[in-house]
């Protein structure tokens, strides 16, 4: 089911074809070239912090977080590489990584902005556009996105080490963007029906004491995602058990930008490595 389609290094917009020797070939961006009913996620490798961008085939984006700090310019950078001239709306899911926000609104006329108690807490007093329609989603929210696309708030949490972890459901398939690492978060998650988990964001960059085997053996995932942060270093140990339960692990350290194409039965992954 899974597929590595091709590698793209983006510094200076090189395709480098999948089954051919020859030498790459430049272009301008990236087109995922999404059909009726095609969804993409993808995982932006940023220096630093969070960032998904999910893309419609009517050429509707939302954007998941926004980046660490000092990460702008090289979130723009992407963007453009997609092709992204406006985002619908911001998702955030946490009280971190906020600094970005004002320029993103601003630039890509974001319309509606989501957020849980700990990033609603965090975006008091920010001096939003007029028109921009902020939502506050709940434990237990359910919201429709996209057409085959809804979103459903799992946890959501204000102490140290939470946030709002949100599963996102296309058609069977199931993306589970996990921010919190604490005990209460754990025992929420373990008492949710999560069994046809296909992918998870690891929440705290996959750091010491994230993440447990209970967890991983609940929602048995078929891919785990581990963006990269400037201080914090995933932990070897749970990259081990990850692996050792069969699990396709992708660093945006490593592996650079990881889009995954859904159609309603299927998906695939690109990689695009960032060749510095």
């Amino acid at each position: 089911m899974k597929l590595i389609l091709a590698i793209l290094v983006f510094m200076n917009w090189y395709y480098i074809p999948y089954e051919s020797p020859s030498a790459p070939v430049e272009v301008e961006g990236v087109d995922v070239n999404l059909k009726k009913d095609e969804l993409a996620f993808t995982f932006l490798a940023l220096s630093d912090g969070e960032a998904v961008l999910i893309q419609y085939a009517s050429g509707e984006n939302i954007l998941v977080n926004t980046g660490g700090k000092g990460t702008v310019k090289e979130l723009e950078r992407l963007l453009a590489l997609f092709h992204v001239k406006n985002l619908t709306t911001v998702i955030l899911t946490s009280s971190s990584g906020l600094e970005n926000l004002p320029e993103i609104i601003e630039k890509y006329k974001v319309r509606k902005i989501v957020t849980g108690t700990a990033g609603g807490k965090a975006i008091t007093g920010i001096d939003y556009p007029v028109g921009l329609k902020v939502e506050n989603w709940k434990q237990g929210h359910l919201q429709k996105l996209l057409p085959g696309l809804t979103a459903e708030v799992i946890y959501d949490g204000c102490e140290e080490k939470e946030g709002t972890d949100i599963s996102f459901q296309f058609f069977h398939h199931q993306i589970f963007h996990i921010s919190s690492a604490s005990h209460k978060s754990e025992q929420a998650f373990l008492a949710q029906p999560l069994k046809n988990v296909n992918i998870i964001k690891l929440p705290e960059f996959a750091a010491r004491g994230s993440f447990s085997d209970l967890l991983i053996e609940h929602l048995d995932p078929e891919l785990a995602v581990i963006f990269k942060s400037n201080s914090t270093k995933p932990d070897p140990n749970l990259v081990e058990m990850l692996h050792e339960a069969w699990i396709d692990v992708y660093f945006t350290k490593q592996h650079g930008t990881v889009t995954i194409k859904f159609t309603d039965s299927t998906y695939d992954v690109i990689t695009i490595m960032n060749e510095e």
